[in-house]
């Protein structure tokens, strides 16, 4: 009987690899060995590494689930708290991955349109900042660099908790993070 091949299973494994290694050095055969299938199965259910690298990018944004998270509730604190815990547990989950890919797609042209699904997460957090904008909670600037300002420093300690040993760098704290952002933006 063939073994069944899950999706998430080889997307975990392709994200574990290039966490390890960076894109270009990881191999699809390493891809394959980390999820316990031969490399024709791999080929034969996607096309290419680059596909492969997308779809796990793009089950990594499924798994945070951003459209869902940047529902309008109409309070602008607790639906920003929504976001930001939604990016941050993506963040810490597989920043690593994140680290690992974005200075290598400028050299790598088949993974430019790999970042369509994340966008598409960053959209919808947009158009709920937009909303708050709109009604006057928000002081007007353009919506993708806001959510730029609110999630940007949640990347960025994810990679140096990750970076720095023992733990010496304290976890962010999601609610003074979002009072640092609304300071001079709520009005």
């Amino acid at each position: 009987m063939p073994k069944i091949v899950k999706d998430d299973e080889i997307y975990q494994a392709v994200i574990r690899v290039v966490s390890e290694r960076g894109y270009a050095s990881a191999t699809t055969k390493q891809m394959a060995d980390a999820a316990d299938i031969s490399e024709m199965t791999l080929f034969r259910k996607y096309e290419n590494k680059a596909q492969l690298v997308k779809q796990a990018i793009s089950f990594i944004v499924d798994q945070a689930d951003f459209s869902n998270s940047a529902q309008y509730t109409g309070d602008l604190q607790a639906d920003l708290l929504r976001v930001v815990k939604a990016y941050q547990n993506s963040a810490v989950k597989h920043g690593d991955f994140v680290t690992a890919l974005i200075p290598e797609m400028s050299r790598h042209p088949e993974l430019i349109d790999s970042v369509d699904a994340p966008m598409n997460g960053f959209r919808s957090i947009g158009k709920l900042i937009k909303r708050y904008q709109e009604e006057g909670e928000l002081k007007q600037e353009p919506e993708l660099i806001a959510v730029g300002v609110l999630l940007g420093p949640l990347m960025y300690a994810a990679m140096l908790q990750k970076a720095i040993p023992d733990n010496l760098l304290p976890p962010l704290e999601v609610e003074n993070h979002i009072a640092g952002f609304l300071y001079g933006r709520a009005k």
